[in-house]
């Protein structure tokens, strides 16, 4: 995280910087419309796609603010900068150290972002029937569009963008989406119960897989 986090000297590539712009601010809801469209949802399907997804988004962002609050962790930022303070002697401090995205005003531990990108792609998949949600997201930040195909493609953007943008740990990721992933799986078990979406003749046969 601390060589590939820098705003300067960093290890990261170009697509890696990239990406770590891109993530910092998509457009979910535009994305899941468009897939309605494209797919021809009716509007019960397409208003059953908006309740769920922003329903289970927004438990799986009270999850990783009650973790955050509860083992409140350092940032990287806080981390790198005072590690000569962690009683590790394997680390060293470097005072001077600047993430590539200012650090957000909270704790590391877990990531919000990716707790909404895990819940998000599990509700998808349980909603379609497949792991291909073929998403077309736009990103403000970067001006671009991303294509995903399998939901799993996102997330790994998102945990990814997050280290190379200096401002989460990988831990704080990778823990996230799996929360994000287990929230979604209990909420579609209560609250959405017939979560399947449109029969497969009404989808692409191209897009579904088994």
């Amino acid at each position: 995280m601390r060589a590939y986090g820098a705003k300067s000297g960093s290890l990261r590539s170009a697509w890696q910087t990239e990406t770590a712009l891109f993530a910092a601010r998509v457009e979910i809801p535009k994305a899941l419309g468009d897939h309605a469209a494209r797919h021809a949802f009716d509007i019960s399907e397409t208003a059953r796609l908006y309740a769920a997804a922003n329903t289970v988004m927004m438990d799986a962002m009270i999850a990783a603010w009650d973790a955050k609050l509860h083992y409140a962790t350092w940032r990287p930022i806080t981390a790198v900068r005072e590690a000569d303070n962690d009683n590790n002697p394997a680390t060293r401090a470097d005072p001077t150290w600047e993430p590539l995205l200012t650090t957000p005003a909270h704790p590391d531990y877990l990531s919000g972002h990716a707790s909404t990108a895990g819940a998000l792609m599990r509700t998808l998949e349980e909603m379609f029937g497949t792991s291909r949600v073929d998403l077309d997201i736009h990103s403000p930040s970067t001006g671009t569009t991303r294509h995903y195909e399998y939901s799993a493609d996102y997330v790994r953007d998102v945990v990814d963008a997050r280290v190379w943008s200096g401002i989460h740990t990988r831990t704080a990721d990778t823990v996230a989406s799996a929360t994000g992933k287990r929230v979604a799986e209990w909420m579609l078990k209560r609250y959405f119960l017939n979560t399947h979406g449109p029969a497969p003749s009404s989808r692409s046969a191209g897009r579904d897989a088994p």
